[in-house]
């Protein structure tokens, strides 16, 4: 009988780089461990040594800062062309738009705008009478009759209670029979029920900061003192630089920032209220000498926020036929492309009101042709029952 062949041992040596004698000595400060036993006939390598050493490693961080700073003063610079395109539309090539547009086109925009009055009134008609059809039934015609009947003849509006000048009598004799509920009952109720729910807020509390969006009750712990503390000594802080009172020009800039700052004073957000803070003494003093790298780094994070959503705006504002008017030299080829363009929409317009007044007309030629059906009398029916 032949035994099966074994796969012969491998073993790992372990070779020491240091000096030959801390190799053998016990008490150095490296040790060696004890090697593995060998697992399905392969030996196992020697672990490392353990390396005690706790020295400190120097990181230069001017590389860093130099680079977030970098970041931070693009984003600052794409903020503020954006900004400046953005109200060069709004203050200058809007307005300007404007006029030059009623000064050549007012007849074609009268025209316009009436037509858009008349279509307003025959669709708010044509909603009336299909929703009459959807939750009334019958035809059109009926429809269009009842709609009509309603406008020529409109409900009365209902008469408040002691609107003429007199008390209510029901009311006071209700309310001063014993034993019945009267109004000041009821309110006594009311305002039990709203201290028993609402009572336990202060005049600095509300009701978002005990519950959530949703109504239900907030299980987010509370905010430990020194954060509050923290948070108040901020907003205070800027209060005092953004507040709309103590501002001689009160630009856009700092409008947004106040704005953000009651924001995150509602949420608690110690972290916004600190960039905010340190926005507004960046633009004082004009350097970021005294504000570290990661406060810098976030204050460039939001800045990219500010800078995606008015960059959303302008895409939109492109789109608008005033924009870069001001500085548009070509207004000649412009008037004939308005031209045109008014006149189609113009014929659009004029299209689409005489469909609806074929609509309208042929269900008023409907409702003329119904007639109202007649009633006939009742009959009296001898009773079966001799008494």
């Amino acid at each position: 009988m032949s035994l099966p062949r074994q796969k012969p041992h491998r073993s790992v040596k372990f070779r020491w780089s240091g000096p030959r004698e801390a190799c053998y000595d016990p008490a150095s400060y490296m040790r060696r461990r004890a090697p593995r036993p060998p697992i399905n006939g392969y030996g196992v390598p020697h672990a490392h040594p353990v390396n005690r050493c706790r020295a400190l490693v120097l990181a230069d961080g001017a590389g860093i800062r130099k680079k977030i700073k970098k970041d931070y003063e693009k984003a600052l610079r794409d903020l503020d062309n954006s900004r400046q395109q953005l109200d060069r539309f709004h203050q200058t090539d809007l307005p300007q738009f404007t006029r030059w547009l009623n000064s050549h086109f007012g007849a074609l925009l009268t025209e316009l705008r009436e037509l858009g009055q008349k279509i307003a009134a025959d669709e708010q008609l044509v909603f009336l009478v299909e929703g009459e059809v959807m939750f009334g039934g019958g035809t059109y015609a009926k429809a269009y009759r009842r709609v009509m009947e309603a406008r020529e003849n409109p409900e009365p509006p209902p008469r408040p209670a002691g609107g003429d000048g007199e008390p209510n009598r029901d009311r006071e004799t209700s309310g001063s029979q014993p034993g019945v509920g009267g109004a000041g009952d009821d309110d006594e109720v009311f305002d039990e029920i709203f201290e028993e729910l609402f009572g336990g807020f202060g005049p600095d509390d509300s009701f978002h900061s005990h519950h959530g969006p949703r109504g239900e009750p907030d299980r987010r712990p509370p905010a430990p003192a020194h954060t509050a503390a923290r948070i108040k000594e901020l907003y205070r802080a800027l209060v005092r630089r953004l507040h709309p009172d103590g501002q001689r020009e009160m630009t856009a800039q700092k409008t947004e920032w106040w704005h953000q700052a009651q924001a995150a004073y509602e949420a608690g957000d110690a972290e916004q209220l600190e960039v905010i803070l340190t926005l507004c003494e960046i633009g004082e003093s004009g350097t970021t000498a005294n504000t570290s790298a990661s406060l810098l780094q976030r204050i460039t994070a939001q800045l990219k926020s500010s800078l995606r959503e008015i960059k959303r705006q302008l895409t939109e504002r492109r789109r608008d036929p005033a924009w870069n008017f001001s500085r548009r030299a070509d207004h000649e080829v412009m008037a004939i492309q308005m031209r045109r363009a008014l006149t189609l929409d113009l014929q659009g317009l004029r299209e689409h009101w005489r469909e609806l007044q074929e609509l309208i007309a042929g269900w008023k030629r409907a409702a003329e042709q119904v007639r109202p059906r007649r009633r006939r009398p009742r009959q009296p029916q001898p009773s079966d029952c001799p008494f």
